[in-house]
């Protein structure tokens, strides 16, 4: 006997990867998808004008928690508008998952209303882009999709079949689960004795911090105030530093440079 519809294990492997809300517009092609996550009390969905806000406020919910940000849109249009918030995703490289409807199943390459080449469209886009061809495999790749967005810090885009939604299966024996371990990467003992050399000889260090310095606040703090170094934030990472040191937020690739050159000139440092 089937148990439950493949929609309904979307919500629930949500709620596993501790997703508690969804950006979106209703339609066609998501309305099954839709009828689940109106069931659902622990996810919230924030119902946005236009799909490209949803697409972007994913983004940015990624960018300023961590968490995968997840954006929700019909097939066609609706589709195409999430262009731009997913390829800020791409720039910024934040994890964001983008469930697309899609036409159903069994008009699939009919040219029928609304119908595009999905794939075709996010292919430079996202990490991860595919097209669930069975109900059954919907769990699965759900999976594979979030961890891939959090492994490789981008999109992702799944892109379902309305009627896939509604589609009763049996997952006894998932082949996925909800699971990432974020590695903990270090240099070599080498590597950061050659840099401590460097560091200790240099006679106006300074010390440009960017993405790479999320988690790592107290400790660049830290070493700003050991080497006396004016410490620059890139645009990206200025609110990671709120102190009295000498700190310039910058547009790095342009004026931050600049101003870069002017403090290792200055007698001071």
């Amino acid at each position: 006997m089937f148990d439950k519809t493949a929609g309904s294990y979307v919500t629930e492997l949500l709620k596993e990867w501790k997703v508690n809300h969804i950006y979106g517009m209703p339609g066609d092609s998501i309305n099954e998808l839709m009828e689940e996550l109106r069931k659902e009390e622990s996810i919230r969905y924030i119902q946005v004008r236009h799909e490209e806000t949803g697409a972007l406020a994913a983004a940015a919910y990624s960018k300023l928690t961590g968490h995968i940000g997840v954006c929700l849109s019909i097939a066609g249009p609706g589709a195409v508008h999430l262009l731009n918030g997913l390829y800020d995703a791409q720039k910024d490289k934040t994890p964001v998952l983008a469930i697309i409807g899609q036409v159903d199943s069994q008009l699939v390459g009919t040219d029928t209303f609304q119908e595009l080449k999905m794939e075709s469209l996010f292919e430079e886009v996202a990490v991860y882009n595919r097209s669930v061809q069975h109900a059954e495999q919907l769990p699965d790749m759900l999976n594979q999709a979030i961890r891939t967005a959090y492994a490789e810090k981008g999109p992702t885009v799944l892109i379902v079949s309305g009627n896939l939604f509604s589609t009763k299966i049996k997952h006894e024996k998932p082949l996925t689960s909800a699971i990432f371990s974020r590695p903990n990467i270090r240099a070599s003992e080498e590597d950061l004795q050659d840099a401590l050399k460097l560091l200790n000889a240099a006679k106006k260090p300074v010390i440009l911090a960017g993405k790479g310095a999320k988690g790592a606040t107290a400790e660049i703090l830290a070493l700003a105030e050991k080497l006396k170094a004016p410490l620059i934030a890139s645009f990206q990472r200025k609110a990671l530093f709120r102190t009295t040191i000498h700190i310039i937020s910058v547009n790095w690739e342009s004026w931050g440079l600049i101003q870069l050159n002017r403090l290792c000139k200055k007698q001071t440092y």
